[in-house]
């Protein structure tokens, strides 16, 4: 009788490449959060920060402007690994 074959060694697939497609995803996208969101708020009140909307403008505006920091923060931070 012939000896049983081994069976062959697992295959493990190489890690996805660490690419920096992802930073540079959530840094643009939160520039253009930031940019966006400014032109807004500069466009309600009019080019006067004394205006009675800027308050207005400002408390609409504050989510995006806190995503557009949290996604400049988050592609930071992956473009410098």
């Amino acid at each position: 009788m012939s000896e049983p074959v081994p069976p062959p060694p697992p295959i493990h697939p190489p890690p996805p490449p660490q690419g920096r497609a992802l930073g540079w995803f959530f840094a643009v996208s939160g520039t253009v959060l930031l940019v966006l969101t400014l032109g807004c708020i500069v466009a309600v009140t009019g080019g006067d920060p004394m205006d009675s909307d800027t308050g207005f403008a400002i408390v609409c505006g504050s989510p995006t402007l806190i995503l557009g920091g949290v996604f400049l923060w988050l592609g930071s931070r992956r473009l410098k690994r």
